[in-house]
């Protein structure tokens, strides 16, 4: 990360000035990697957070709130130094046009929208992200999350959730999921297949291969569209199972997602009333990620859908959301970044893989261009405003989104796994696979289908079609074995997760099964 923050201003400690009583007092602000904004009222209950991130290894300083964001970004570009790296805002955001109660919310920035106005959006998008750019070039130095409360009791309460998830010592298969919940575009039937074949290709196609995706497509007639029961109903039974990660790529509202079109009354997939369904244990609660507009709308008169399910008792552990419109390139380059902060780059904190996928956005051009970058790129092509330079698109999006939620939250990335597996194997064959890890803990291996070549009509998500759980000693070489069906064909990807006290692993390798025929 060190490298990341090379552009910031090295600002010495400095003396920030508060009114209180009608009198100016001095007060100095220590170094520190995290700095928190917050009211007076909150103060108590944060205290809890700032014990366990300091038994963490990170500093916190406290800095006082401002009535208005100018003065506020001043106060946090001078309490900074090269060593701040998160910035938390503890409070929610006034309404828009309102006036900022210092004692209760912390204010937000505006910027006036551009790319995303020629696709109707709102004159203004409100922004958090320039609270972390220090230095004013408009890239972020630091990553900024906003615990969007406005009571003490929700505070406590989601500060026990925030721990509790990171002491959560189940290192089960959830770690190893994600799920996608797509909505209906809307821009046509070519535009929103493409949408679409990017959205999955970047799930399955970019995603390590050992990470398993759920899909459900809010639209009636697709194959992912369940069939036994509502799709609400569904989504809520899938996340309630738990998962790393739940991204949501559709339309969205300020208090809901897009409406599915076969149910009574076009019910929303999920909406402020509903998230109090979602339940998967707390512990094993997701990140959300909603790739669609307005869910993140922190200054609506009333709680926006992001900010409703961040305080759900069952709801996800953080949520990144955009403020007003969003599109679909802007989506899709966010999403890819995130990704990899996550996935590849296994960053140890949500914030560090945001704020690297945020300043990647913002670079004018990549040499090192990805097939997938440029299947994006592509997309762009299709459904951006004409005459929009992309880089002004990705820009948007880098104020659009917010994070809300805790910035320093532990990913708790996994450890490797070597498997060795044959390059090809025969249907019926028995074969065995060895796999060797660096921890003790119980190992669940897995042959599975690509997504979507299930045979399973009622539920394509099924994919493995054969799994073994045995314990495992660290560094020792383990094998598990399997029978292939005899009707068996194609391409097999191996999965494998090892469940320990204090961590977990995980890896993949791809095998083929080939029919006398075939060969």
């Amino acid at each position: 990360m060190a490298g990341m923050f090379s552009r910031k201003t090295l600002v010495s400690l400095s003396v920030v000035l508060l009114a209180i009583g009608g009198g100016i007092v001095e007060r100095r602000a220590a170094a520190a990697d995290i700095l928190a904004v917050c009211p007076p009222t909150y103060r108590a209950q944060l205290s809890h957070w700032i014990d366990h991130r300091q038994r963490d290894g990170l500093s916190v300083s406290i800095i006082d709130n401002q009535p208005d964001a100018k003065s506020l970004q001043a106060a946090i570009q001078s309490s900074a130094d090269p060593t701040t790296r998160y910035v938390l805002l503890v409070g929610d955001a006034p309404s828009i046009g309102t006036t900022c109660n210092p004692l209760l919310e912390i204010p937000t920035t505006y910027f006036a929208t551009t790319v995303t106005a020629k696709y109707g959006s709102t004159p203004t998008l409100s922004s958090d992200m320039p609270f972390g750019d220090f230095d004013g070039d408009g890239i972020p130095d630091a990553v900024v999350g906003r615990f969007p409360v406005k009571a003490e009791t929700e505070l406590q309460s989601l500060v026990q959730r925030i721990i509790r998830y990171e002491q959560n010592s189940d290192f089960g298969l959830w770690r190893g999921d994600l799920q996608l919940v797509g909505g209906i575009g809307g821009f046509g039937g070519m535009i929103d297949t493409a949408i679409e074949s990017v959205t999955r290709t970047i799930l399955t196609g970019v995603l390590p291969a050992e990470t398993r995706t759920t899909v459900a497509y809010a639209s009636p007639n697709h194959r992912f569209f369940p069939k036994a029961k509502s799709f609400t109903e569904a989504v809520i039974e899938n996340y309630n199972r738990g998962a790393r990660f739940w991204v949501y790529a559709g339309h969205g509202q300020v208090t809901h997602l897009d409406r599915v079109p076969s149910s009574a009354e076009g019910q929303p997939v999920l909406d402020c009333d509903s998230v109090g369904q979602l339940n998967c244990g707390g512990a094993a609660s997701p990140i959300a990620l909603l790739l669609a507009c307005y869910t993140g709308a922190i200054d609506a008169p009333q709680d926006c859908f992001a900010e409703r399910m961040l305080l759900a008792d069952g709801g996800p552990i953080a949520v990144i959301a955009g403020t007003r419109v969003t599109m679909p390139y802007g989506n899709a380059t966010a999403a890819l970044g995130l990704i990899d902060g996550v996935y590849h780059q296994k960053e140890a904190r949500l914030g560090d893989a945001w704020l690297r996928t945020l300043v990647q956005m913002q670079r004018e051009s990549s040499t090192d261009r990805s097939t997938t970058q440029m299947m994006i790129d592509s997309l762009a092509t299709l459904i951006s405003p004409a005459g929009t330079q992309l880089v002004d698109e990705r820009r948007e999006h880098v104020r659009l989104y917010n994070l809300l939620g805790d910035p320093t939250l532990r990913l708790h990335p996994p450890e490797p796994v070597a498997i060795k597996v044959a390059p090809g194997y025969n249907p019926g064959e028995t074969i065995t696979i060895e796999s060797t890890c660096s921890i003790d803990g119980e190992l669940t291996m897995t042959l599975d289908r690509p997504l979507g070549s299930s045979t399973d009509d009622d539920d394509p998500n099924k994919t493995s079609i054969a799994s073994v759980t045995q314990p495992v000693t660290a560094n020792q070489t383990h094998q598990c074995v399997f029978v292939l069906p005899t009707d068996i064909s194609g391409r097999l990807t191996v999965r494998c997760l090892v469940a320990g006290e204090q961590t977990w692993a995980t890896a993949s390798a791809s095998t083929i099964v080939r029919q006398p025929n075939e060969r």
